[in-house]
């Protein structure tokens, strides 16, 4: 799975742990090309929109993997029709 080429993310409802992770990891490589010389605008416009995007998504990923968790290790917290 690569972030930096456009390809489609996980779903963020039912993503893992290790999944998040290795997005995380990946974004290493957008900050590369944020701190290299920019080439055009179109592509610097390109990069910020994606590192936007990342973001909604893995704030989306954790927070559905931390209800689910929260879900197992604090049951009596929720009710029956969650």
């Amino acid at each position: 799975m690569s972030i930096r080429d456009g390809e489609d993310l996980p779903n963020p409802s039912t993503v893992s742990a290790g999944e998040l992770g290795r997005i995380l990891r990946a974004l290493a490589g957008i900050a590369d090309e944020l701190i290299a010389p920019v080439l055009t605008e179109e592509l610097r416009l390109a990069q910020y929109r994606r590192v936007a995007n990342l973001s909604e998504w893995i704030t989306k990923a954790a927070d559905s993997l931390h209800y689910d968790l929260d879900r197992q290790v604090n049951p009596d917290e929720f009710g029956d029709d969650d």
